[in-house]
């Protein structure tokens, strides 16, 4: 067996473990529908997962995606959807820790102070907005892994 497939493997299972953590998000949050001790519970349990799962997963398929390309598979750094997906990568590894980490703080000071006040809501936007903007960058990635377009 080729090696660059034993990295595609690790990549793929990485990107569905990531990807799968993110999904069950906003299923946490309408559980804990209005209550505040559930809301701060799974606020807190949402950043871990994100911090203990998602994110240390989205690292891995990074570098299983390079160790797929540096290990003698068809693919190259050079490839527009390769390329593509790099830089897109990057934006929002830049984006969460700029902007959603920050946000997600903030929304969880808020849900332990007031969570049924004006701020508390606006935090929660947000925090989703944010949110959607990087499942959707994260689905434009997946699209472009699947369909390899070319110029």
């Amino acid at each position: 067996m080729q090696i660059w497939i034993v990295f595609k493997f690790i990549h793929i299972l990485s990107v569905i473990t990531a990807v799968g953590a993110n999904l069950t998000y906003q299923f946490w949050y309408a559980r804990a529908g209005k209550s505040p001790e559930q809301l701060v519970w799974v606020i807190a349990n949402v950043r871990a997962l994100d911090r203990r799962v998602a994110n240390p997963a989205y690292i891995i398929a990074a570098i299983a995606g390079a160790g797929i390309i540096l290990t003698g598979s068809p693919y190259t750094f050079t490839m527009l959807w390769v390329a593509l997906s790099i830089v897109i990568y990057i934006v929002i590894a830049a984006l969460g820790g700029a902007v959603y980490a920050p946000a997600m703080r903030r929304q969880a000071a808020l849900a332990e102070r007031a969570p049924a006040s004006p701020e508390y809501a606006a935090a929660a936007r947000r925090s989703r907005m944010l949110g959607m903007i990087a499942s959707g960058l994260v689905l434009l990635i997946i699209c472009l892994m699947v369909f390899q377009p070319t110029v």
